[in-house]
């Protein structure tokens, strides 16, 4: 930290679990909190002022101010509250940007436009719950854009103590419809079984919609438009870049 001395740093590296073991529960100790306070001791070390950190909105089962879905999402919130002592007294500030789901290009994660491809290219059944809950997802390009002009905003001054702003589609919709829709934009037929598993325990119906929009931002790249970039398809009347 010394040596690179930011302007502003962007913490995004966590641990995600969704349904946790007590073998996960040192791991998503060190990656969720005690990564990020360290991160924040050496920033006020340095005296480095900003920081701009990812939330979930995970934390905020039943849309309620702040009740955690998982484990994964009591530790984000546990570091939010440890990040408040260097706001109130190392004089950082702090921006918290809480994320629905993302989605693009080459993403890693196995999560479920992977599971639906898989399942559209072996035909293997991909066991899903009835389908019902609500998704809400934001194309990367949109979700880098909020970061940046989360930056910005902070060294432009208009950043002051801990805040908290949505990046949200704003546009969630049913799985059900997600996945017809991924089918409809593709071309690839998943062999989804509905109902094949049931929903976890604390299963999130809609994402939160307790927290502002961060000021002046906008997600600009609809749904389709998303799917094509990510499979590399085109449609007619959508973009493909």
């Amino acid at each position: 930290m010394a040596a690179i001395r930011p302007q502003v740093v962007i913490h995004l590296a966590a641990r995600f679990i969704a349904e946790h073991t007590s073998d996960d529960v040192d791991e998503l100790i060190r990656s969720n909190i005690l990564f990020g306070t360290q991160l924040l001791e050496a920033m006020a070390a340095n005296e480095i002022r900003h920081l701009i950190n990812t939330g979930t909105s995970w934390q905020h089962y039943n849309n309620e101010a702040y009740n955690p879905v998982c484990l994964y999402a009591a530790t984000k919130q546990a570091f939010e509250s440890l990040a408040r002592y260097y706001v109130e007294v190392r004089r950082i500030t702090v921006t918290n940007l809480v994320l629905t789901d993302t989605y693009g290009p080459d993403d890693p994660r196995k999560k479920l436009f992977w599971a639906l491809r898989d399942s559209a290219h072996t035909g293997r059944e991909l066991s899903m719950s009835p389908g019902e809950q609500f998704i809400d997802l934001v194309y990367i390009d949109d979700v880098v854009k909020a970061y940046m002009m989360a930056v910005d905003r902070m060294l432009g001054g208009s950043g002051s103590g801990m805040e908290y702003f949505g990046v949200s589609s704003g546009c969630a919709m049913p799985l059900r419809d997600l996945v017809a829709k991924y089918a409809q934009v593709t071309g690839l037929t998943p062999n989804v079984k509905w109902g094949g598993r049931p929903y976890r325990g604390r299963e999130m119906f809609r994402p939160w919609s307790g927290v502002a929009g961060l000021p002046g931002w906008a997600a600009a790249v609809p749904l389709e438009e998303g799917l094509c970039r990510m499979e590399g398809v085109h449609v007619a009347g959508t973009s493909r870049q």
